[in-house]
């Protein structure tokens, strides 16, 4: 019985990711921040549960999802985490009070640091020049499009098999780990330092019209957009992942997602959700992610293959 048993957890270690580690990571230190100021943040002793709760279901429930038969099940034990997601960018809205309040945001610090370089900010006077409604509504299409990337990359990965006979999964896993690692650090960085961006930091409004997709980005940050979560981008550091890894897998698409990607950024700064310190820091992040994640490879997946 007992062998029985440390056989089974041998196997259920060896199906353990990396991201399963870095989330309950994540999960355990999170938990501890509203104990600093609890006057900013309601009932941290149920957050703390919760957080526990998750941190625990990650460490067991995954790795045994990951070796079903099911198809469906073996794909949730490989995305689980970006699913979490929204529930992590909801606790921004109070982990971004406990080491800084709105006055002592960083944004003084970045826009002093764009006005030192550009002598202006450029998501102000980038929208003022060009107040183009056409334009406009390009700009907020392509930052809307940051929500689909990632399904267009595992699409494009699980299509893989058949069109260049590669292994999906470990295109999944490769895919999975730098996103969810990128994302760990974007949320991470904005409970530390969190910043607010030009559209909300007393930078001045600057009206400019729209069509469908003006309108969708409007409602969207009308009811779920967050202050403090501008440095880094976390639109162009997660949007730089699917990017990398569609043009290092699947050539034949590196064209569509490159223009995406490119007006992506752009729309960050000429829609005025975030400074250019904030895109730059963004590419610099997904690169670091990228190169990490490269060499850090995947424990579970190498060890595997060893065994087979």
């Amino acid at each position: 019985m007992a062998l029985t048993l440390r056989r089974r957890l041998v196997d259920l270690s060896l199906m353990r990711l990396n991201i399963d580690r870095w989330a309950v990571v994540y999960l355990v230190i999170s938990a501890f921040y509203p104990v600093l100021k609890p006057s900013v943040f309601p009932h941290p002793g149920a957050n703390a549960l919760l957080h526990g709760g998750l941190a625990v279901f990650i460490w067991i429930v995954p790795p045994l999802l990951r070796g079903s038969r099911f198809f469906a099940l073996r794909l949730l034990g490989d995305i689980y985490l970006p699913l979490i997601f929204p529930l992590f960018y909801a606790e921004m809205e109070y982990l971004g009070l406990i080491f800084f309040d709105f006055e002592n945001s960083l944004d003084p610090s970045l826009i002093r640091l764009e006005e030192w370089i550009f002598g202006f900010q450029p998501s102000l006077e980038w929208s003022r020049a060009w107040p183009l409604v056409w334009f406009h509504e390009l700009m907020e299409f392509a930052y809307f499009t940051y929500y689909f990337l990632a399904v267009a990359y595992l699409v494009l990965a699980f299509r893989a098999r058949n069109l260049y006979g590669r292994p999906s999964w470990d295109l999944v896993r490769a895919f999975i780990r730098d996103l969810s690692l990128t994302m760990l650090i974007c949320y991470t960085m904005y409970t530390l330092f969190p910043a607010w961006g030009p559209k909300y930091f007393r930078a001045g409004y600057v009206e400019v019209g729209g069509w469908i997709f003006t309108d969708i980005m409007h409602q969207i940050h009308e009811n779920g957009a967050l202050l403090g979560a501008a440095f880094p981008s976390s639109h162009v550091a997660a949007s730089m992942i699917p990017w990398w890894h569609t043009w290092e897998n699947f050539p034949r698409h590196r064209w569509w997602m490159t223009t995406i990607f490119v007006l992506l950024c752009m729309s960050t700064v000429y829609n005025r959700y975030h400074y250019v310190v904030d895109v730059i820091a963004g590419l610099m992040l997904g690169a670091l992610v990228l190169f990490i994640g490269s060499r850090l490879g995947d424990s579970a997946r190498d060890s595997l293959k060893k065994r087979n």
